[in-house]
Protein backbone atom coordinates (compact mmCIF):
# COMPACT_ATOMS: atom_id res chain seq x y z
CA UNK A 1 0.00 0.00 0.00
CA UNK A 2 1.47 2.90 -1.37
CA UNK A 3 0.15 6.34 -0.38
CA UNK A 4 2.82 8.27 -1.74
CA UNK A 5 5.11 7.95 -4.89
CA UNK A 6 8.41 5.53 -4.05
CA UNK A 7 10.77 7.94 -4.95
CA UNK A 8 9.44 9.82 -2.26
CA UNK A 9 9.78 8.09 0.12
CA UNK A 10 12.92 6.75 -0.42
CA UNK A 11 14.68 10.39 -0.23
CA UNK A 12 12.47 11.21 3.03
CA UNK A 13 14.06 8.22 4.42
CA UNK A 14 17.58 9.07 2.92
CA UNK A 15 17.11 12.25 4.42
CA UNK A 16 16.57 10.62 7.93
CA UNK A 17 19.13 7.38 7.57
CA UNK A 18 21.71 10.36 9.65
CA UNK A 19 19.56 10.92 12.13
CA UNK A 20 18.80 7.17 12.58
CA UNK A 21 22.59 6.96 12.26
CA UNK A 22 23.24 9.50 15.55
CA UNK A 23 20.63 7.82 17.35
CA UNK A 24 22.17 3.99 17.41
CA UNK A 25 25.50 5.93 17.52
CA UNK A 26 24.31 7.18 20.94
CA UNK A 27 22.91 3.87 22.35
CA UNK A 28 24.33 0.77 23.78
CA UNK A 29 23.67 -2.63 22.23
CA UNK A 30 21.51 -0.82 19.20
CA UNK A 31 22.02 -1.09 15.49
CA UNK A 32 20.03 -0.02 12.71
CA UNK A 33 19.97 0.27 8.99
CA UNK A 34 17.13 1.27 6.61
CA UNK A 35 17.21 -0.17 3.11
CA UNK A 36 15.92 2.49 0.96
CA UNK A 37 15.57 -0.35 -1.85
CA UNK A 38 13.29 -2.79 0.32
CA UNK A 39 11.69 0.13 2.20
CA UNK A 40 12.39 -1.43 5.42
CA UNK A 41 14.18 -0.40 8.51
CA UNK A 42 16.03 -3.63 10.43
CA UNK A 43 16.66 -2.65 14.03
CA UNK A 44 18.76 -5.60 16.59
CA UNK A 45 19.23 -4.75 20.62
CA UNK A 46 18.74 -6.86 23.51
CA UNK A 47 16.07 -6.83 26.39
CA UNK A 48 17.51 -4.75 28.71
CA UNK A 49 15.99 -7.07 31.48
CA UNK A 50 16.68 -10.47 30.02
CA UNK A 51 19.47 -10.14 27.43
CA UNK A 52 17.33 -11.65 24.99
CA UNK A 53 18.48 -10.57 21.47
CA UNK A 54 15.21 -8.85 19.46
CA UNK A 55 15.15 -7.97 15.93
CA UNK A 56 12.60 -4.90 15.14
CA UNK A 57 11.68 -4.56 11.68
CA UNK A 58 9.33 -1.50 10.37
CA UNK A 59 8.10 -2.18 6.96
CA UNK A 60 7.94 1.88 5.53
CA UNK A 61 6.07 1.83 2.41
CA UNK A 62 4.16 4.98 2.10
CA UNK A 63 6.16 6.76 4.95
CA UNK A 64 5.87 9.67 5.91
CA UNK A 65 2.14 10.14 4.21
CA UNK A 66 1.43 6.53 6.74
CA UNK A 67 2.80 5.38 9.57
CA UNK A 68 5.39 2.40 9.80
CA UNK A 69 4.32 -1.27 10.06
CA UNK A 70 6.61 -2.23 13.34
CA UNK A 71 7.39 -5.72 14.19
CA UNK A 72 9.12 -7.72 16.53
CA UNK A 73 10.68 -10.77 14.68
CA UNK A 74 12.47 -13.72 15.64
CA UNK A 75 16.46 -12.78 15.64
CA UNK A 76 17.63 -15.69 13.99
CA UNK A 77 14.78 -16.49 10.96
CA UNK A 78 13.10 -13.20 10.87
CA UNK A 79 9.48 -15.12 11.81
CA UNK A 80 6.89 -12.94 13.50
CA UNK A 81 6.92 -15.19 16.94
CA UNK A 82 4.51 -14.51 19.54
CA UNK A 83 7.78 -14.87 21.94
CA UNK A 84 9.53 -12.26 20.43
CA UNK A 85 7.26 -9.86 21.51
CA UNK A 86 8.13 -7.63 24.69
CA UNK A 87 5.73 -7.12 27.52
CA UNK A 88 4.62 -3.77 28.70
CA UNK A 89 5.74 -2.44 31.66
CA UNK A 90 5.59 0.57 33.70
CA UNK A 91 7.33 4.07 33.07
CA UNK A 92 6.52 6.60 36.28
CA UNK A 93 4.90 9.97 34.40
CA UNK A 94 3.81 7.74 31.67
CA UNK A 95 0.41 6.01 31.24
CA UNK A 96 0.58 2.93 29.96
CA UNK A 97 3.52 1.11 27.30
CA UNK A 98 3.30 0.61 23.54
CA UNK A 99 4.05 -2.96 24.22
CA UNK A 100 0.50 -4.92 24.30
CA UNK A 101 -0.55 -8.80 24.95
CA UNK A 102 -2.39 -7.89 21.30
CA UNK A 103 1.47 -7.60 20.18
CA UNK A 104 1.49 -5.20 18.37
CA UNK A 105 3.04 -1.77 18.71
CA UNK A 106 0.14 0.30 20.22
CA UNK A 107 1.02 3.95 19.33
CA UNK A 108 -0.07 6.29 16.45
CA UNK A 109 3.32 5.99 14.56
CA UNK A 110 2.24 1.88 14.46
CA UNK A 111 -0.04 1.07 11.58
CA UNK A 112 -1.06 -2.24 13.11
CA UNK A 113 -2.49 -0.51 15.88
CA UNK A 114 -5.36 1.19 13.58
CA UNK A 115 -8.24 -0.97 13.50
CA UNK A 116 -7.59 -0.71 9.38
CA UNK A 117 -4.98 -2.87 10.13
CA UNK A 118 -6.59 -5.44 12.74
CA UNK A 119 -5.44 -3.26 15.30
CA UNK A 120 -7.61 -1.95 18.52
CA UNK A 121 -7.90 1.74 17.44
CA UNK A 122 -10.85 2.85 15.32
CA UNK A 123 -10.79 6.06 17.44
CA UNK A 124 -7.64 7.26 15.33
CA UNK A 125 -9.02 8.37 12.20
CA UNK A 126 -7.59 7.89 9.13
CA UNK A 127 -3.74 7.11 8.54
CA UNK A 128 -2.65 10.06 7.24
CA UNK A 129 -3.73 11.83 10.35
CA UNK A 130 -1.11 10.04 12.38
CA UNK A 131 0.99 12.24 13.99
CA UNK A 132 -2.18 14.22 15.19
CA UNK A 133 -3.76 11.01 16.41
CA UNK A 134 -4.37 10.18 19.91
CA UNK A 135 -2.57 13.35 20.98
CA UNK A 136 -2.33 12.10 25.25
CA UNK A 137 -0.52 9.38 23.49
CA UNK A 138 3.31 8.55 22.63
CA UNK A 139 4.73 10.90 20.14
CA UNK A 140 6.71 10.61 17.43
CA UNK A 141 7.49 11.72 14.20
CA UNK A 142 10.60 10.09 12.46
CA UNK A 143 11.86 7.28 12.04
CA UNK A 144 14.38 8.11 15.39
CA UNK A 145 12.15 9.40 17.77
CA UNK A 146 9.79 6.23 17.09
CA UNK A 147 13.65 3.89 18.01
CA UNK A 148 13.46 5.86 21.12
CA UNK A 149 10.35 5.28 22.06
CA UNK A 150 10.80 1.58 21.45
CA UNK A 151 13.94 2.02 23.35
CA UNK A 152 12.09 3.67 26.25
CA UNK A 153 9.30 1.44 26.62
CA UNK A 154 11.98 -1.70 26.59
CA UNK A 155 13.54 -0.49 29.46
CA UNK A 156 10.25 -1.01 31.37
CA UNK A 157 9.94 -3.99 30.21
CA UNK A 158 10.12 -6.85 32.18
CA UNK A 159 11.34 -9.37 29.28
CA UNK A 160 9.46 -11.12 26.14
CA UNK A 161 6.21 -13.14 25.86
CA UNK A 162 6.90 -16.42 26.84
Amino acid sequence: MTAVPIAVTRAVLADEASAVAAWVSRQQDWEAAIDLDALQLTARTTHPATGTPLRIEADLDGYPAIPPVWRFLDPATGQPLPYAFPQGGTIPGISGSIFHSNRVICAPWSRLAYAEHGGPHGDWGDLTNWKNAAPAYTKADTIADMLSQIALHLSASPGTHP
